[in-house]
């Protein structure tokens, strides 16, 4: 297995499965994570590809400015992922962002479940 298809297929099944995770538990953004899985698994799978052209698609069609901002993160993941597999030492640069920004969705997604559940107290009593 290559470098860039074991990075591939790590990171793809990981965002996957938080995903997944994501859907169950209100802290994690389930479907931006599965998103980012899709688009890494897509260089391996034929089925992701697929999936993946078919949400693109959608997306497009429906919330156009969205689609652009897809098509950017896809572009810059494709980067980073030469990056990580060309350049010497350049996960090591990186992991601190890559924590600060895993942090901070955390974060967002605890905040949205403390609002939802104050509101849902507010609400339903």
């Amino acid at each position: 297995m290559t470098d860039n298809r074991l990075l591939n297929l790590t990171v793809g099944w990981t965002f996957i499965l938080l995903g997944i995770a994501g859907v169950i538990l209100p802290v994690l953004q389930g479907f931006l994570f599965f998103v980012v899985g899709l688009l890494f698994l897509s260089k391996e799978y034929h089925w992701a590809f697929r999936l993946l052209h078919w949400l693109k698609k959608v997306i497009h069609k429906y919330i156009p400015k969205a689609g652009k901002v897809f098509d950017n993160a896809e572009t810059f993941l494709e980067n980073e992922v030469k990056k990580m597999s060309t350049e010497k030492g350049y996960f090591r640069k990186k992991i601190w962002l890559m924590i600060l920004i895993l942090l901070a969705l955390g974060f967002a997604g605890y905040v949205l479940a403390l609002l939802f559940g104050w509101l849902k107290d507010l609400i339903f009593g």
